[in-house]
């Protein structure tokens, strides 16, 4: 009985050994954010302002007033602009832009756009 035990932990200490050694690491995945540093100044201005910054909605109606960078900046640092625009980005409501947003202003933003506006946020909402 000791004998078909001790075989039976020599088989299994080989077939892991054996295991570990054809082991492969998987290829590196690039993350979204990878080479992208987008700043407010150059990629995310020109979406706040055509998105958000708006007569009736953050420019004069909602609270917040984001027709500059420091208009933004509370938002930012309290969580609210990352949780309006990217957490609740499908909410019609509650995401940001609303569904309800006049008629010739976006709706949605484009997958390019949260990219930019998600890294940005990651990279620490760079001025």
């Amino acid at each position: 009985m000791k004998k078909f035990w001790l075989l039976g932990l020599l088989f299994c200490t080989v077939v892991s050994f054996d295991a570990c050694t054809t082991d492969a690491l998987p290829e590196p995945v690039a993350l979204p954010c990878d080479g992208l540093t987008p700043t407010y100044e150059a990629d995310v201005r020109e979406i706040v302002e055509r998105t958000c910054a708006y007569s009736g909605c953050h420019l004069g109606g909602a609270r917040g007033l984001y027709n500059n960078y420091q208009g933004l900046l509370p938002d930012i640092e309290n969580g609210g602009f990352r949780q309006r625009v990217i957490s609740m980005k499908d909410d019609p409501v509650g995401g940001m832009p609303p569904n309800y947003a006049p008629e010739g202003r976006d709706e949605d933003l484009t997958e390019e756009e949260l990219k930019i506006i998600n890294c940005w946020l990651e990279a620490g909402h760079p001025e």
